[in-house]
């Protein structure tokens, strides 16, 4: 994701070596972005209100999408370009300030009347300029006109808890770009303090903003004097001049005008030449962007908007003049690093907190977690349409497949909290059988534990005599395996992720009951006596000792048969192994019998107890039927069965099969699992009574 980053004022102002940056830079550096997604670091004090919104609404016509990153300052100005962001980020350090519009002058003699004209154009502007931050904090207008009011300096973390911002990062801020602070009323001391000992005084600052030169001969006219503008930069704090934040700042026009810009179309500007009608929001800012286009200043923006022209009158101007030659000055705008990856990577976590119904855990996933899938969909791909209909969410998917890269996210958060839900299960196989990982899809050897050769005497010399390892002949496995489902066109339109969320889990159930299924097919099949062996004879098989020779229910008596015939169990060397039975493995209809049988007793003869009581742990599968029961040893001392994936890959996937249709979006569930037997030793199956 490319870098835009704005550092300084905003507007162009008569300090030619001032960092600054204007609209038509910045539409200049969206253009070179080439249709990428831009995240913004911003370090702005405040500037021009014209510019401003130029660039504001530069940034939010930008279709690839926007977020923005505070990196030092984003005041006045700057915290209307700030609200521009899809998502708004601030570095540990960096201030967010909000504060009601201000002139410093008003036009003419200064009368009752001309104050209170001007007056009411601030009240307007400073409605319209609220409803904005309202919109983007969740609060009132006339909530977010308390918080104008008080000139709100915010930290990141009071910027976050107040809706203004949404990320706090641990990276820290950059100082704060250069400028008279002591125009707020209340700037933080580290920003006084940190204020310049040279560069435009704060009356000069004053000037310009409120639209007057600061060298011109009219400063005197207003009791200031053109000598002074060099004066140190935080005298006379407490004054209530402000540059502009979202808008309410004045521009400059001529000599002496006082004018003002409209906010998002909701306010007028003071002075003109007696029009009844003020322009339309949307005539104030493209009136900016056009003016920007033919190259001149936010001042020439400033008088038009002051004289209450209208965007057809602008556009008959220039087409009567003709296209004057572009603004020569440099953009201080850039593009530097790549950052999609944030994002997507935001995205995806935020996905697997909603699926899990969780908080995230990832600081990236925060903007993303108020969002439904379309609202993401839309954010990713750049969409600035309304999502209120059917047809609407539907198009975002359809273009999300060819506009964005939230198909990957999509995906990536979706494995993610497939392999949650499936670890979640705890499937009978597992416990009764050994993990193998399998590096590929050829058969594996087994070798069994308990083979090691026995140690033997040394020789007279010392010599160490030599064995070797005992290794069946019996091979595992894996098997490839996998559905198509569909995530349907109602589950979309619906935008339901709670139903999203309950598939998933649904599906992590499923693999785990297939592998269940698939294990006991192949394990315990045959009528109870399990796979064939390399030998011929079947896992379970009287002649080896790993069967009853006779059914019979459980009882004391069976059980210690079953006991008997493991402990005599020996390895492929003939060593004796000594094991002893653990598990005690049956089907739900001999679930309670078994538990009875093994259930400890306090008997007042010692003949009377329970031998097996806290010995044997009853297991008990539906895959199983009947009557027939198996004594198990401990796998992890001697393993029957064995059950696997691949290496690296030990849960089921989805992946997406084609793009968005009109039945939805199809997904495919692909799983690699294998299982077989390893021996017979550890086992005894009795079939029961």
């Amino acid at each position: 994701m490319p870098d835009l980053y704005l550092e300084g004022m905003v507007g162009t102002p008569p300090w030619p070596d001032e960092p600054h940056f204007t609209g038509a830079d910045v539409r200049a550096m969206l253009a070179r972005a080439h249709g990428e997604r831009v995240t913004v670091l911003l370090n702005c004090p405040g500037g021009l209100a014209t510019e401003g919104l130029a660039v504001y609404h530069a940034l939010r016509d930008y279709a690839p999408g926007v977020d923005v990153v505070i990196v030092g300052v984003a005041a006045s100005a700057g915290s209307l370009i700030a609200m521009a962001g899809s998502t708004i980020t601030m570095r540990a350090g960096a201030v967010l300030m909000i504060h009601d519009p201000a002139v410093p002058f008003v036009d003419g003699r200064g009368t009752e009347a001309e104050h209170r004209e001007t007056a009411d154009a601030l009240g307007r502007m400073s409605d319209g300029y609220a409803s904005i931050y309202a919109a983007r904090a969740g609060i009132t207008p006339q909530a977010a006109r308390d918080v104008m009011r008080a000139e709100t300096w915010f930290t990141p973390s009071e910027a976050i808890a107040a809706g203004f911002a949404d990320i706090a990062e641990d990276a820290a801020a950059q100082n704060a770009a250069a400028f008279s602070y002591a125009a707020y009323q209340h700037a933080p001391q580290h920003l006084l303090a940190g204020s310049r000992a040279s560069g435009p005084s704060r009356q000069a600052v004053m000037a310009w903003i409120g639209g007057v030169n600061p060298a011109s001969s009219s400063m005197e006219g207003m009791g200031m004097d053109p000598d002074e503008i060099d004066d140190d930069l935080t005298q006379g704090q407490g004054d209530d001049t402000t540059t502009g934040g979202e808008g309410d700042d004045t521009t400059p026009g001529g000599e002496g005008d006082d004018t003002t810009n409209s906010g998002e179309g909701d306010d007028t500007t003071t002075g003109g030449d007696g029009e009844e009608e003020d322009p339309a929001a949307s005539d104030a800012s493209a009136i900016c962007h056009l003016v920007e286009m033919h190259g001149e200043s936010a001042a020439v923006a400033g008088d038009f908007i002051a004289r209450r022209q209208t965007y057809r009158q602008v556009v008959a101007h220039y087409q009567q003049r003709g296209n004057t030659v572009p603004n020569p000055t440099g953009p201080r705008a850039r593009i530097t690093r790549d950052e999609r990856d944030t994002r997507r990577a935001g995205m995806t976590a935020a996905l697997v907190a909603q699926f899990a119904r969780n908080d995230p855990t990832d600081t990236r996933a925060r903007p993303f977690m108020s969002m439904s899938l379309a609202e993401m969909a839309a954010t990713a791909s750049g969409y600035r349409g309304s999502l209120r209909t059917a047809d609407d969410r539907l198009r975002v998917f359809m273009d999300m497949h060819t506009t964005s890269d939230f198909p990957l996210s999509l995906s990536n958060a979706l494995n993610k909290a497939l392999a949650d839900r499936y670890r979640e299960q705890v499937p009978i196989y597992r416990q009764i059988a050994r993990e193998k990982s399998f590096k590929d899809f050829r058969a594996h050897s087994i070798i069994r534990p308990g083979d090691f050769p026995m140690m033997r005497p040394l020789g007279e010399g010392g010599e160490i005599k030599s064995g070797t390892i005992g290794e069946s002949a019996e091979t595992v496995a894996l098997g490839s395996y996998g559905i198509r489902f569909d995530v349907t066109r109602q589950t979309l339109i619906n935008d339901d992720i709670g139903a999203i969320a309950d598939a998933i889990a649904d599906q992590g159930r499923m693999v785990a009951r297939f592998e269940e299924a698939t294990f006991f097919a192949a394990c315990f099949g045959n009528g109870g006596a399990g796979p064939n062996l390399s030998d011929g004879n079947a896992v379970f098989n009287a002649a080896d000792g790993t069967k009853a020779g006779a059914n019979a229910a459980i009882s004391i008596t069976t059980l210690a048969a079953g006991r008997a015939a493991i402990r005599k169990h020996t390895s492929i060397g003939g060593a004796k192994l000594n094991l002893s039975p653990k598990i005690l493995l049956v089907s739900p209809d001999k679930e309670t019998v078994a538990e009875q049988v093994v259930a400890p007793l306090t008997p007042a003869d010692a003949d009377k107890a329970n031998p097996f009581s806290g010995k044997l742990e009853v297991m008990s599968t539906a895959e199983l039927t009947g009557n027939g029961w198996y004594l198990l040893a401990n796998p992890a001392d001697a393993a029957l069965f064995v059950f696997g994936f691949l290496e690296g890959s030990s849960a089921p996937r989805m992946r997406q099969e084609d793009v968005f249709g009109r039945a939805g979006m199809s997904w495919t569930l692909e799983h690699d699992f294998g299982a077989g037997a390893a021996g017979r030793v550890g086992g005894w199956f009795n079939g029961g009574a």
